[in-house]
């Protein structure tokens, strides 16, 4: 039989969390199983609305380029319905103002466009193509609160919900979030946790949003500003639908980005770019500020378990959740769904070969992602946790790295490509882009030059 592609593996899937991952996870489901339910404490209406277990939910986000092209793969059409919706199309280094180094880096057109939105408009977007699937169904304002097994407890069977009732599933996916609720059901039953990364980085988050209008002198559609890492600041003003920026910022191990509006714009001021600081003195705001608090990253290491019930699996945040500064949560979330879609597509049935399989694979992505962010962490004094083998030196190049990407065009896309996940981070240690980086790094500030993005492998 040849199970390359979709093909039927089970009468019924259960995905706990109607979250970015678990909504991904979904639709690569929707392949290969009858009947996919999805249940959500939260309502799930179908109106743009804040997820009251979503805090996070009201700063800025970005949908990285690797997340854009996996939702239009998976919903043909979906971005285009995001932009009629409002959302802003956006060349991730073309329209993207990014001041870091000392000065905003070069701005080439890359074809690196996609949607910036708030949210909800997303999550409310992928939510109704889902639920549009055959064999779907979305189940808001559900609790899940433990497991049926089966074979002695070796086998996941079915999902108990709080109202007393039970789903029987073929396969359960956990996509509740870092604290990942099933794990608590499986202690109970004998299984360990997986082993856990921890790095603790204190991140305090303060957005606002602000009304939109034209500006003259701008020639950008989003703007980021990273303070020298010793004032532990920076600033993120990106569009949302309804002709609105969301301000965010940002304070890191110990600073703690103020709520009132004047101390607000001095915070902004304090970096070393005036233009977040200039849009919001220019504009109305339309609400009072979030604030949100991110205290560690967290990694669990499935790729390294050995006991564990047939027919579970963990996937987004509770494998891997990342500080958001770095704007890969959801786009990681989606990777790690379409792994468990290519190792569906490839497996005979739902047994331990298919579970490690997910599990190891799943570990790639991961491990790219938390790589970059991690490092990017550690540049802040005050991060602890287990530091990866060569952070240090891996920082200190990343800093020429940037620097280059303010006159080299290369440099700047293909950064803009790891850092879009897109490309590995190994990308940026090729012998032909070290030169370049350095090339440019032994270059006084002066007589550096913008040049154009070619001749890089």
């Amino acid at each position: 039989m040849d199970t390359r592609g979709p093909h039927r593996l089970g009468e019924s899937a259960v995905v706990v969390g109607a979250s970015m991952a678990g909504l991904c996870a979904a639709r690569v489901l929707s392949d290969h199983f009858g009947q996919v339910t999805v249940v959500d404490r939260d309502a799930l209406s179908d109106d743009v609305r804040w997820r009251p277990r979503v805090p996070q939910g009201r700063h800025p986000h970005l949908l990285l380029q690797a997340g854009s092209r996996l939702l239009e793969d998976w919903f043909p059409g979906i971005l285009d319905e995001l932009y009629a919706a409002g959302a802003t199309e956006f060349d991730f280094c073309g329209d993207f103002y990014w001041h870091q180094c000392g000065g905003p880096l070069i701005r080439p057109p890359t074809g690196m466009v996609g949607p910036v939105m708030s949210r909800p408009l997303l999550e409310a977007t992928v939510r109704g193509r889902v639920a549009a699937l055959p064999g779907v169904t979305l189940r808001g304002g559900s609790s899940a609160k433990g497991v049926v097994t089966g074979d002695a407890g070796a086998r996941i069977v079915g999902v108990r919900m709080s109202d007393g009732s039970a789903l029987d599933c073929d396969l359960l996916v956990d996509a509740t979030g870092r604290q990942a609720r099933s794990l608590g059901w499986l202690k109970r039953m004998g299984y360990a946790e997986p082993p856990t990364s921890v790095v603790t980085v204190d991140a305090h988050y303060t957005s606002r949003t602000y009304r939109r209008e034209e500006q003259p002198g701008r020639d950008w559609k989003a703007a980021a500003v990273i303070g020298d890492p010793e004032t532990r600041r920076l600033a993120f003003a990106l569009p949302w639908e309804g002709d609105r920026w969301v301000v965010g910022l940002v304070g890191v191990n110990g600073e703690v980005p103020p709520t009132d509006e004047a101390d607000r714009l001095a915070f902004a001021r304090s970096l070393g770019s005036p233009v977040i600081a200039d849009l919001m003195a220019a504009s109305r705001p339309l609400d009072e500020p979030t604030s949100y608090r991110f205290a560690a990253n967290q990694r669990r290491h499935v790729e390294r378990m050995r006991r564990f019930p047939l027919g579970w699996l963990l996937i987004g945040d509770a494998v891997c959740c990342l500080d958001p500064i770095h704007g890969q949560g959801m786009s990681t979330a989606a990777q790690q769904a379409a792994t468990l879609g290519r190792v569906l597509d490839e497996s005979r049935a739902l047994d331990r070969h298919f579970s490690r399989r997910y599990f190891r694979t799943v570990a790639h992505p991961v491990a790219a992602a938390w790589s970059v962010a991690v490092a990017g962490d550690f540049v802040y004094a005050g991060t602890t946790g287990s530091k990866p083998t060569g952070t240090d030196l891996l920082n200190r190049y990343m800093t020429r790295v940037t620097a280059a990407a303010r006159h080299d065009a290369a440099v700047c896309v293909r950064l803009g490509e790891v850092s879009g996940l897109i490309r590995r981070p190994e990308w940026l240690l090729t012998p032909a882009f070290v030169l370049r980086v350095l090339r440019h790094a032994r270059r006084p500030e002066e007589s550096a030059h913008r040049t154009e993005a070619t001749g890089v492998t």
